[in-house]
């Protein structure tokens, strides 16, 4: 292909017909147009040109320009000769103008006598319509072709050239091969899953779709072929087309076919190649595979794009269990140590003062008897008076380190019930934080499905590879070193290579058994030992039937629903992905719960069994201690007056035993109140370190669970979320390149399609008709190749029609 001419468009839809005359009638040198299957891959293929030409002086002509290119190759594939012949279609009522790039060399009017006007190579034309009007012209052809085509004959095993077929018998194989010229390196750019925008080099082709038709004789029996599509014509003979996609992904740029034939009186006989540009992002053809292709890479990216946000949210759910884990800790040591001063110390310290109140009480009592039996002796009242006197001094010295104590511990307290009250009120909001969860659950829910719908098309296509393949595998077809060594080597180094790429041992053996099979070097000293293709294609029935079932699993992988075959116990990720947000709720709920449970609410007491409770009884303790402790002062106040006036009054015991009997009742009186503010510390303090014990206890509880909510995190973004981030991202980026090669070839159709262009704006296309010669001993006729001209433009004509309806 030249060029491209900047005002052209691509053919929305054509179906071009061929006709073959038998070899003893005129012969069509070279005149073949498009078959029924061609006709419906492009049958709807749309044009890009905005519109038609419309005359300058009267807007209801319509302009459509098409390009129809006829080469002839010899019978071995040699280009001997090319032309182009123009058309342009005027249809409407006024007078334009136009300018239609064209080839000058050899150009000339086949409506008539008259010349053209040519500037910068273009044909310049003004014309005037009243309904239809046709301009046909044709040149040599100074571009190059957009196909190859090689063939290859071999006469019972053994490569001739087509005239030593000629009159002879055997078994007769032809081989052709046809490989798209366009190809080059682009860059392309694709998203690779995460938001980046990644340039890549990939192969890419004016995609291109053709047909090979041809027709044998009668003389041609027992007829096999592997690739074509075969019919009778009705005299006896066998009619044979073969379809080609010639650009990937969707194809391939190069497409081998051939057929096999016992012959009688050999000869060769002519075939057709017709080949036309498609735009595979609207062709209806293509445009599904393309769609397919775009499908897989967004779902990658969804994929990637769900799993990295909910791996992100995960890990702060992680960090703040963490977190929470140090704070309970921390709180469950300080409940530890208040339990263990409480129990150890300040309870069996109570219980002694509670003792020794009693103690004193009893001693009182002793004394009040002395003081009635005055004749105990004054001496031993006066001792008594000053050692009660001094241990009261020192007892009334320690009790306000007591209180300061006591208001210090109900202070603290005071400030855990507030640090608890927090703790239930901050706990509420675990469920809000775990709401990006359950939003990236969802968008990952989300991408399994789209991704789900991929690989059902990806399995259908595979089935579909799988049953063709099955069906050429009972081919009788054969290859050998002698005549084949270039497909020989072909196939070897394709099973070579596939027995290099998979893991599976059974699949690797079979693979390298069938390169082995397929090495030139095997039958080097036998080089004509024919080798049947028929394992080849088992081989590659094999590999389409493991691609099949792999899909089957990694669709049941992603969802035990995807098909009856999934097994229903097992669920898939899509069901994982239900159960894990069903399991965030739980969770969360959980933590809430039991937090809440353990912390408790303000009013509550240790028999409610939570930690507000506890510090609620250690409360009440602590005042309960301050208010004996404030008795015990009062106490020890009258006591040590007792004893003041016991002291002073036993100096004046002989003065009177009425004053003794008085002092010995307040003294009664005194350690009868010592002893009740005892017993209440004592009883205050009880509760209080029990009360403790409880706090302590839940504490523990939570702190032991809070490591699981930890653990869990940081397992479900290890082996969850972070190995579907690394998927999403693979999927992306593989049908990110095939779809960029898609829209890539999609471009270059749109600029250079065309052979040599057409006038601006109006509905242009360009068709190759390429005939390859037979061999039968006579030659062409001057009158075939006149033939062959107005087939061509009628060819020509059924285009010009198509495009025409394209605007009416």
């Amino acid at each position: 292909m030249t060029a491209p001419h900047p005002h052209r468009a691509t053919l929305r839809r054509t179906a071009l017909r061929r006709t073959s005359l038998r070899r003893t009638t005129l012969r069509r040198a070279g005149v073949a147009t498009l078959g029924l299957p061609l006709a419906l891959l492009v049958a709807a293929a749309p044009a890009t040109a905005a519109g038609a030409v419309r005359a300058a002086s009267d807007a209801d002509v319509v302009v459509t320009n098409t390009e129809t290119v006829q080469a002839r190759l010899d019978a071995n594939g040699r280009l001997q000769v090319a032309r182009v012949y123009e058309q342009l279609a005027f249809t409407g009522h006024g007078t334009t103008t136009v300018s239609n790039p064209v080839s000058t060399k050899g150009l000339r009017n086949l409506d008539g006598f008259g010349g053209f006007t040519l500037e910068d190579g273009a044909m310049q034309t003004t014309v005037t319509v009243d309904g239809e009007k046709r301009l046909r012209t044709v040149s040599d052809f100074t571009g190059e072709l957009p196909v190859r085509v090689a063939v290859e004959y071999l006469l019972d095993g053994e490569k001739v050239s087509p005239g030593a077929v000629v009159g002879r018998s055997g078994t007769l194989e032809v081989r052709y091969t046809v490989t798209n010229l366009t190809t080059r390196q682009d860059e392309v750019t694709y998203d690779d899953g995460t938001g980046k925008q990644v340039t890549a080099t990939a192969e890419t082709v004016v995609p291109v779709v053709g047909q090979l038709t041809t027709t044998l004789p009668s003389t041609f029996t027992a007829v096999t072929s592997d690739e074509a599509n075969m019919a009778g014509d009705g005299r006896g003979g066998t009619k044979m087309s073969y379809t080609m996609t010639l650009f990937p992904p969707i194809g391939s740029p190069t497409a081998e076919f051939g057929y096999t034939a016992q012959i009688t009186r050999g000869e060769i006989p002519p075939a057709n190649v017709s080949v036309l540009p498609v735009s595979p992002l609207t062709s209806p053809s293509f445009k599904g595979g393309s769609a397919s292709y775009a499908g897989g890479a967004a779902s990658g990216v969804a994929l990637t794009a769900g799993a990295t946000e909910i791996d992100a949210n995960l890990l702060k759910l992680r960090d703040g269990a963490a977190t929470l884990l140090d704070g309970l800790l921390q709180l469950q040591a300080g409940a530890d140590k208040l339990s263990a001063g409480l129990n150890d110390t300040a309870a069996p310290g109570a219980a002694k003062l509670a003792a020794g109140a009693a103690t004193a009480d009893d001693g009182a009592a002793a004394l009040a008897t002395g003081a009635r039996s005055a004749d105990a002796g004054a001496q031993q009242l006066a001792t008594g008076a000053a050692a009660l006197d001094t241990g009261l001094s020192s007892a009334g010295a320690k009790v306000p380190e007591l209180l300061g104590g006591l208001t210090a511990v109900s202070d603290g307290l005071t400030t855990m019930d507030q640090g608890l009250a927090k703790m239930y009120d901050d706990i509420g909001g675990v469920p809000a934080q775990a709401k990006p969860i359950q939003d990236g659950i969802t968008t990952l829910k989300n991408g399994v499905t789209s991704l789900l719908d991929g690989l059902t098309a990806l399995q259908a296509v595979q089935s579909s590879l799988a049953t063709v393949f099955g069906v050429l595998s009972s081919t009788t077809a054969t290859v050998s070193v002698a005549t084949d060594a270039t497909q020989m080597g072909a196939l070897h180094q394709l099973f070579q290579g596939l027995a290099a790429q998979t893991t599976d041992p059974t699949q690797q053996a079979q693979f390298q058994g069938l390169a082995t099979l397929y090495d030139p070097a095997t039958y080097a000293a036998a080089p004509t030992t024919p080798v049947s293709l028929a394992s080849a294609f088992k081989g590659l029935t094999g590999l389409t039937s493991s691609i099949v079932a792999k899909v089957q699993g990694a669709r049941c992988g992603l969802s035990n629903a995807a098909s009856g075959a999934c097994d229903p116990k097992a669920p898939g990720l899509k069901e994982g992905l239900d159960l894990a947000a069903g399991g965030v709720d739980a969770l969360t709920a959980g933590v809430v719960a039991k937090v809440r449970a353990g912390v408790g609410v303000a009013g509550q007491t240790k028999a409610d069994g939570t930690l507000r409770g506890g510090v609620g009884s250690l409360s009440a303790g602590v005042g309960q201690l301050s208010a004996g402790g404030k008795t015990l002062v009062g106490g020890l106040g009258q006591l040590s007056a007792g004893a003041t006036a016991l002291k002073s009054g036993s100096s004046q015991l002989a003065g009177g035993t009425s004053q003794l009997a008085a002092g010995s009742s307040k003294l009664a009186a005194g350690t009868g109140q010592l002893s009740v503010g005892a017993n209440q510390l004592s009883a205050g303090l009880r509760t209080a370190a029990d009360g403790s014990q409880t706090l302590a206890e839940g504490l523990g509880t939570a702190a032991g669970g809070a490591p699981a909510l930890v653990d869990g995190a940081e397992q479900l973004s290890e082996q969850g979320t972070s190995v579907l981030v690394e998927t999403g991202a693979a999927t992306a980026a593989d049908y990110g390149v095939k779809y960029a090669v898609i829209e890539a070839g999609a471009a270059r159709a749109a600029d250079e399609s065309m052979a040599y262009g057409g006038p601006k704006g109006a509905e242009s296309v360009t068709a190759y008709s390429i005939d390859i010669a037979g061999a039968d001993g006579a030659g062409a006729s001057s009158l075939g190749r006149g033939t062959a001209a107005i087939a061509l433009f009628g060819l020509g004509g059924a285009l010009a029609a198509f495009a025409r309806r394209r605007f009416a």
